[in-house]
């Protein structure tokens, strides 16, 4: 924005929101940081767990409340840099043909419609199972975490393969006990085809309205922290039953104002950049027998609207 435009505005913006601005501006130039270069294949681990969209002090804050998990000192400590501030950037940056050979003894388990898209059926991974596929929850809006954790035992103990990265979706909005908070569907309508929003109302999610002021931020955590427990419930589970190293991460952060940015987009302010990076040892007690099985589009003949649920997550074109 040049000079002159920026101060022609400075009425109808008003003073304080033009300091804003100017802060904002400046500290994205000066703050900012980088996306980290080492992808997750440049670490060890046997089983990598992404709570999608999950921020470092987040983690930290629920951290007590699980024996199994490290203090909230360790855990922001502990905290790397993610590749990406997305989940489609992260998976064009992390699975790429660079790690062709790895990939191959890979399996990636996944509630991210974002595959779709990004991997399709020319990809190198020995096996993707888009769960998102067929145990989506309608009336919530997203995919609960149950079905993935029955999926990944069920891959962890194949054998097949050298490692498995099992992607869940949540503290990813929608929050499953308030979904009141989400305008990606409205609260009115929610789980009825008239609950979508329409295309000129694209951004109205809850952070948006945190920004806006029409949603309390205390509120609006409080619901983000308690989809995270609800993710932490069943990756206990699956830490149960697996074996060998676990890391607990995710795929991006979630800002919440910091240098004037909000949700998840690909620019590595550090709420955004910085995931957490938690190591645990795993071990298969067997406390869990998993039902579901794998189904594909071709087995079912049902077609899946990839937007259609990517508009629910609060993504829309």
């Amino acid at each position: 924005m040049g000079i002159s435009r920026f101060i022609r505005n400075v009425p109808d913006r008003g003073v304080r929101r033009s300091l804003e601005v100017v802060y904002e501006w400046v500290g994205r130039h000066m703050w900012m940081g980088e996306f980290a270069d080492r992808t997750v294949f440049e670490r060890e681990w046997d089983v990598l767990v992404l709570l999608d969209a999950c921020r470092v002090d987040l983690m930290a804050e629920v951290a007590t409340e699980y024996d199994w998990l490290p203090s909230p000192t360790d855990v922001e400590t502990g905290a790397i840099d993610s590749v990406a501030g997305s989940s489609k950037e992260w998976m064009r940056r992390t699975f790429t043909p660079a790690h062709a050979a790895t990939l191959e003894q890979t399996a990636y388990v996944t509630g991210n419609p974002f595959s779709a898209a990004v991997l399709g059926d020319e990809h190198s991974l020995g096996l993707l199972d888009e769960v998102w596929r067929y145990a989506w929850d309608d009336d919530a809006g997203t995919i609960r975490p149950e079905p993935i954790t029955d999926r990944a035992i069920r891959v962890c103990r194949s054998g097949e393969f050298d490692r498995v990265i099992v992607h869940y979706m949540q503290p990813h909005v929608p929050f499953l006990e308030r979904p009141d908070l989400h305008a990606g569907y409205r609260p009115a309508h929610w789980g009825s085809p008239g609950s979508v929003v329409d295309p000129d109302e694209a951004g109205l999610d809850a952070w948006g309205r945190v920004r806006r002021g029409e949603l309390d931020r205390d509120e609006v955590w409080a619901a983000y922290a308690d989809n995270l427990r609800i993710g932490l419930a069943s990756m206990a589970t699956l830490r149960r039953n697996v074996d060998g190293t676990l890391i607990v991460s995710s795929d991006h952060g979630n800002a919440m104002g910091e240098l004037g940015i909000w949700g998840h987009p690909d620019k590595p302010v550090s709420s955004v950049r910085r995931v957490p990076w938690i190591e645990l040892e795993a071990r298969d007690e067997t406390t869990r027998q998993p039902a579901l099985e794998a189904e594909s589009d071709r087995d079912r003949e049902v077609s899946v609207d990839v937007q259609d649920r990517l508009t629910s997550l609060g993504y829309t074109e």
